[in-house]
């Protein structure tokens, strides 16, 4: 038997791994090289500013849109960012200063146009760690986590930064899609359990609530006292404002719903509640006053840092959950601009995430990410320019600066219902020390097979004439030939290759029969299934059919997990005895109104 020296041992391991990321650092970091010098950066950014200038006063009208799609925007992120700041027991300048830099910063650098971001939700529910007085750092004063907030918040920004130069961005498109639908449904657990305080009341008179639940002495609402049922009362209208008034004609797509919500709130409370009631809710102000003004400049204190652990535990999990939600963001909003989301979209999101989670480090923000339901509701407004959301960090600055008087007056009821209608949410795994090596390993060996795989799926193109049966106005069907594109896929389709397989497509140029051949190809799992649906539902809205043929028996069973596929064998007519495998032609999904005609669906057959 050979007996090898540790050190052989180590080079044949985790020496070889070592090597490896080394080697790769080393070859990102050459082909990262500037060359540019900083004048040509400079008279870059000018002729960008007087292009953009240009293109705005010939086009007026969408100067206009991107101003007012801003406005609303700002309108749509005040309420929710107080609410996710209370969430992360912190003061709402805190999440104000974050979304007004984020939002600023991310439309300027972002990867995608008309993308908003701001004091997220999803990073809210793990600043507690820090921030709480039952967390981690309860030991130290609430002044002194904070300090330690700003550090975490300062790191993950840099973290953020670095996976952005590093192209590690990449990494995230091996997040299957039932990582995705774990995220949302999440997130909306934890936001549900941090809105209990929206029940308490301090113990103490003679302080207000902020204090008391910096303190930790809060107590339930008596079940008997009317102020409890009242203020079960406005969240229940809350939550249905936002979920009816979208629907209203006319006005539902104008105004965000948070807005109304809000006016409605402050609109019972000091015309109703209070002068002919008699029974105060708690507003905002009472809870914490709004001392509007510039954001100070403080570099965090790093060397006061009593537990780094705590520290880098919460910088990851703010880059991690930031970045994830910032990159599903992306993809919804290129879903709605029926555009493709590309390598280098996403890891320009990253360093802009990145440079404006580190600004909110040094100015006392809270930190966040891109926003989905924001960002959807921008573009859904009109949007589709970096104005809009520059704009939406513009006017809530503006906001903080001249109406804190106003936000005051807004009932924490109110925004307690509007975080019961948001659907994005993150939750967090605790795993014993035990198995912990263990689950890195199979985590670690699923990444690099995953990934192998993911890489090795290709594709080719190919012309097919092929028969097409149209009804005739006497009912008669009628055969015409018409040329489709075929796609020949090969390789597995899975979590760690959809990313790719959405790149394939040209949705814009292609004929408007498309054929997808699958012979050489499989679907692995779920994410195979959502990428294809998202892919088919691309060619739908485009007016276009794609038909997968040469299916084989794994892949159809998973399509028939799946609702709403039609296959092409069950309205073929008659006259399609030319099909040769029409049990294994699958179409995409037919909305109600096309799945009543025929004339909708592709009724031909495929060689």
């Amino acid at each position: 038997m050979k007996n090898d020296s540790p050190c052989d041992e180590w080079n044949e391991s985790l020496g070889h791994g070592v090597h490896r990321v080394v080697r790769t650092l080393q070859q990102h970091a050459h082909t990262m090289q500037c060359t540019r010098s900083p004048t040509e950066v400079t008279a870059s950014f000018h002729r960008h500013i007087k292009a953009s200038s240009c293109f705005y006063w010939q086009h007026l009208v969408i100067f206009q849109r991107e101003i007012l799609c801003g406005m609303a925007a700002m309108l749509l992120m005040i309420p929710e960012t107080i609410a996710f700041s209370y969430a992360a027991n912190l003061d709402p300048l805190n999440g104000l200063y974050a979304t007004g830099f984020l939002g600023m910063t991310v439309s300027l650098f972002g990867g995608v146009p008309a993308t908003v971001a701001g004091a997220a939700g999803a990073v809210a529910m793990v600043i507690p760690t820090i921030t709480s007085s039952t967390g981690s750092l309860a030991y130290l004063t609430y002044k002194e986590r904070l300090e330690h907030l700003f550090v975490a918040v300062t790191i993950a920004g840099i973290l953020e930064l670095l996976f952005g130069l590093l192209k590690l961005s990449k990494l995230f498109s091996m997040i299957p899609r039932t990582a995705h639908i774990g995220f949302l449904n999440g997130l909306a657990l934890m936001m549900f359990l941090s809105q209990k305080t929206t029940m308490e009341v301090c113990k103490y008179e003679t302080m207000n609530f902020g204090e008391c639940e910096i303190a930790g002495d809060l107590k339930w609402m008596s079940v008997s006292s009317p102020t409890t049922w009242i203020t079960v009362g406005l969240i229940l209208l809350t939550m249905a404002i936002m979920h009816f008034f979208p629907r209203t004609p006319y006005i539902g797509h104008l105004i965000p719903p948070t807005l109304v919500a809000a006016a409605i709130g402050v609109g019972f409370e000091f015309a109703i509640n209070r002068p002919l009631l008699g029974y105060d809710l708690r507003t905002i102000g009472d809870t914490s006053p709004l001392n509007g003004g510039l954001p100070a400049f403080n570099v965090p204190k790093f060397d006061d840092v009593q537990d780094w652990g705590v520290v880098l535990s919460t910088a990851a999990s703010i880059m991690a959950i930031g970045l994830f939600e910032s990159l599903m963001t992306l993809q919804s909003v290129v879903d709605l601009k029926k555009e493709q989301l590309s390598q280098r979209a996403t890891r320009k999101e990253c360093i802009a995430q990145g440079i404006g989670n580190i600004l909110c480090g040094v100015f006392s923000g809270m930190g966040g990410c891109s926003m989905i339901a924001q960002s959807n509701g921008n573009v859904l407004n009109g949007a589709l320019y970096r104005l809009s959301s520059f704009m939406g960090g513009v006017f809530t600055f503006l906001v903080v600066f001249f109406a804190s008087s106003l936000i005051e007056k807004v009932p924490v009821a109110c925004l307690t219902g509007i975080l019961f209608r948001d659907r994005h949410s993150y939750i967090l795994l605790a795993v014993s020390e035990a198995h912990f090596s263990l689950i890195v390993g199979v985590i670690w060996q699923c990444l690099v097979n995953g990934w192998q795989s993911g890489r090795q799926l290709t594709f080719h193109t190919g012309m097919e004439v092929v028969p097409v049966a149209s009804a005739h106005a006497d009912h008669e069907v009628l055969m015409n030939c018409e040329e489709a594109k075929v796609y020949y896929l090969k390789g597995q389709l899975l979590f760690s290759s959809v990313t790719f397989f959405r790149e394939f497509f040209d949705v814009l140029y292609d004929p408007r029969i498309v054929i997808l051949d699958m012979g050489d190809c499989v679907f692995v799992d779920f994410s195979a299934v959502a990428a294809f649906r998202e892919v088919t539902g691309r060619y739908r809205d485009a007016g276009k059919t794609l038909v997968a043929r040469n299916l084989d028996l794994q892949s159809l069973n998973m399509l028939n997990h799946d609702f709403g596929w039609v296959s092409v064998a069950h309205i073929q007519n008659a006259t399609s005895e030319l099909a040769t495998n029409t049990d294994e032609l699958l179409m995409s999904k037919i909305d109600k109104e096309r799945s009543s005609c025929h004339s909708h669906a592709f009724q031909g057959s495929v060689h």
